[in-house]
């Protein structure tokens, strides 16, 4: 029971990002039919923009930075993100979509997560960094850990599952309780019939370019510090997400962070369990969901329609 609870615990907190970065992968999808592949780049472009001006470059510990400094970094971190993404829609998508060439635009984020990724390693050479922890969760429990139930979990799971599902909660209501939301659902269902009727159709699809990434990296950044974060983390966040929204077919928002929260279990599940008393870890936790969505997405194919002739 102690294990359960463990593994849900520590699940749900992976995958509230996975879910976040879903999401934004959903919206941008169904706003433009491209799948956004820089997304998981530009997130890690926001967390190391934000490691930069809380500590700098070199090594750091483990140790707490400023409130006021980690505020100011945090902002600095969303605003790159917002800003790239918003460019690499203006820049690099939208000048393809004009054209009508779904292909063009997707190469072109692929083309920007790699430009990202190449200078985060150019700029970033240390293998990992330690991401300053602002909060004092060290200070709670026996160092950040608390037992619950007679399982160890740490007390940032519980606050990054929280960050998660309010930017969740909160991406939702913009979309169903506001015009700019009106207006990215109608680019949704009939992109033509907005810009008939008025909608500033590039305007809010720039908007949610930026608005993708620079969510789901606040849940990134309040994740960072549980683990160590390289050029590599952001894209291993970008193809987690990427399954998610898979896995449901890039069908709504709400559903690819479900989706995510689900992968964040499995991934746990998966990384804690045994078979023959023989520990899957860390590798298999990764692989095993991505080959499990592979499968449902050739099932859902098999199971679609044929196309009429």
């Amino acid at each position: 029971m102690s294990l359960a609870l463990q593994i849900l615990v520590t699940g749900l907190a992976s995958g509230g990002v996975y879910g976040l970065l879903a999401s934004g992968l959903t919206l941008v999808y169904r706003l433009t039919g491209v799948v956004h592949f820089a997304l998981g780049e530009l997130v890690g472009l926001a967390v190391f923009v934000t490691l930069l001006v809380a500590a700098g470059t070199g090594p750091v510990t483990q140790t707490s930075v400023g409130g006021g400094r980690f505020a100011l970094a945090l902002a600095a971190g969303f605003l790159a993100c917002a800003a790239a993404g918003a460019a690499t829609y203006a820049v690099a998508v939208q000048p393809y979509l004009a054209r009508g060439s779904a292909i063009g635009s997707v190469v072109a984020t692929l083309a920007v997560g790699a430009a990202v990724h190449a200078a985060l390693q150019a700029s970033f050479g240390r293998p990992a960094y330690v991401f300053p922890d602002p909060l004092p969760f060290r200070r709670i429990g026996h160092e950040g850990i608390v037992d619950v139930g007679g399982a160890a979990i740490q007390v940032r799971a519980f606050f990054v599952l929280a960050v998660a599902l309010a930017l969740a909660l909160s991406a939702s209501w913009m979309l169903t309780r506001t015009r700019t939301g009106r207006g990215l659902r109608a680019i949704a269902e009939d992109v033509e019939g907005a810009r008939m009727v008025g909608v500033p159709v590039d305007r809010l699809v720039t908007l949610a370019f930026a608005l993708a990434g620079a969510i789901a990296m606040v849940a990134a950044v309040a994740a960072a510090p549980s683990a160590a974060f390289s050029a590599d983390s952001g894209t291993l966040l970008g193809i987690k997400g990427l399954v998610a929204a898979v896995a449901v077919g890039f069908h709504s928002p709400l559903r690819a962070f479900a989706a995510g929260l689900v992968l964040g279990i499995a991934e746990s599940a998966i990384a804690d369990g045994t078979i023959d008393g023989n520990g899957l870890g860390p590798r298999f936790a990764v692989l095993i969901p991505v080959v499990l969505a592979l499968v449902a997405v050739e099932l859902t194919r098999r199971r679609a329609p044929e196309p009429a002739e």
